[in-house]
């Protein structure tokens, strides 16, 4: 039941926690808007998302899959970040160019404002439904922010859903600031100090 890294064989089976999670995140439906697709084009988002993470994610999960997190480790300016071609050409098959490029474009701000502070980066922490209520987002949050504490690093947050913000809250993450989607969300940014 302890948190634990996930393999690169159980990444699938991630990407399909993650999916299952997010069906009704206000950003990726914002995405997908199409309820009766999207649990199918959510996993080939977050299959794509999680392949151009290896080697570079920290992919976090709990109770045999049932939540999982990924985690974006601080980079420098020079290091590589997590390859995300693969997830936009996955957007750009699904819904086509012409609509995937004005959703992307209106998601840009989100990566304008992301922190140029070395920092931990929740980038998706989502639990199956029978799993929820038990904790095990949280357990899987406190592995890095424990990390942040004892090491002294920041870490960030983009609140996808603003009903998640207290359970940030809880972790030690404050809302900075808010990026409003075009057509879409407005999304809550979130950050967090270490500890002392």
């Amino acid at each position: 039941m302890d948190p634990r890294t996930a393999e690169t064989h159980e990444l699938p089976d991630v990407g399909a926690t993650l999916a299952v999670a997010f069906a009704r995140d206000p950003v990726l439906s914002f995405l997908f808007a199409d309820p009766g697709t999207r649990p199918g084009l959510l996993a080939t988002f977050f299959s794509a998302r999680l392949a151009g993470g290896i080697g570079i994610d920290e992919t976090l999960t709990v109770d045999g899959l049932a939540s999982a997190a990924v985690w974006v480790p601080p980079l420098g300016p020079d290091d590589p970040g997590p390859d995300f071609d693969a997830a936009v050409a996955a957007v750009v098959a699904i819904l086509g160019e012409e609509e995937a490029m004005a959703k992307l474009a209106a998601l840009a701000p989100l990566l304008e404002a992301h922190p140029h502070t070395p920092h931990w980066y929740l980038a998706f922490v989502g639990t199956r439904p029978e799993g929820r209520g038990r904790g095990l987002a949280s357990r899987l949050i406190a592995v890095v922010t424990d990390r942040c504490d004892a090491e002294g690093i920041p870490a960030y947050l983009e609140s996808s859903d603003p009903a998640n913000v207290p359970l940030y809250e809880r972790h030690g993450f404050a809302v900075t600031g808010e990026v409003d989607i075009e057509g879409g969300p407005t999304i809550p940014l979130m950050w967090r100090e270490p500890r002392g």
